[in-house]
């Protein structure tokens, strides 16, 4: 008979089996190296690692913790997302998030990525109810600059730039960016 602390890590065992799974296959994927520049496996590979370590910590965790104590923790926080749930069922907000959404993805190719998504966040918080004007300004621009680095700088990926003169906010955080 299978014991219920190993019941509760048989899905982590089988996420880290298929983490291992997929490092293998993602160490298939074929290119030509280039000196200086990461290799289009990079990213798939440390997402996979990222997988099987949260897996493993989950193992761990349920394997000395106990499943009771994590079960009682689950439990409660269900209990009050329940309650809260219950208070605050707001369907015209959900509707105004998706149409937001939907005019953020058809408005990338025009705007370009980095001003489409600047004004996706500022109208995403004003949406959901927030009224700091200079948290969410600040906040939106902190978030597009770092999501400028992270893609510009440490992923190298191409953004969709926009069509003028929106492409020139792009040109100008990438001069910002470095």
């Amino acid at each position: 008979m299978i014991t219920h602390q190993l019941k509760s890590i048989l899905p982590y065992l089988a996420g880290l089996v298929l983490a291992g799974v997929l490092f293998v296959i993602a160490g298939h994927i074929g290119y030509t190296p280039r000196a200086g520049q990461l290799g289009p496996d990079t990213w798939p590979k440390l997402a996979i690692v990222l997988m099987g370590a949260a897996c493993a910590f989950e193992i761990v965790r349920r394997l000395i913790i106990g499943t009771a104590l994590t079960r009682g923790v689950v439990d409660l926080l269900a209990h009050d997302a329940d309650d809260e749930e219950a208070s605050s069922v707001r369907p015209a907000l959900l509707i105004g998030g998706i149409m937001l959404l939907a005019v953020y993805a058809l408005s990338v190719g025009t705007l370009g990525f980095l001003l489409a998504t600047f004004l996706f966040v500022v109208a995403f918080m004003y949406l959901g109810g927030y009224r700091h004007h200079l948290a969410i300004w600040s906040i939106s621009g902190a978030a597009t600059f770092v999501i400028a680095l992270l893609f510009l700088r440490i992923a190298y990926v191409s953004l969709p730039r926009g069509t003028p003169p929106f492409d020139h906010v792009t040109d100008f955080i990438r001069l910002i960016v470095g």
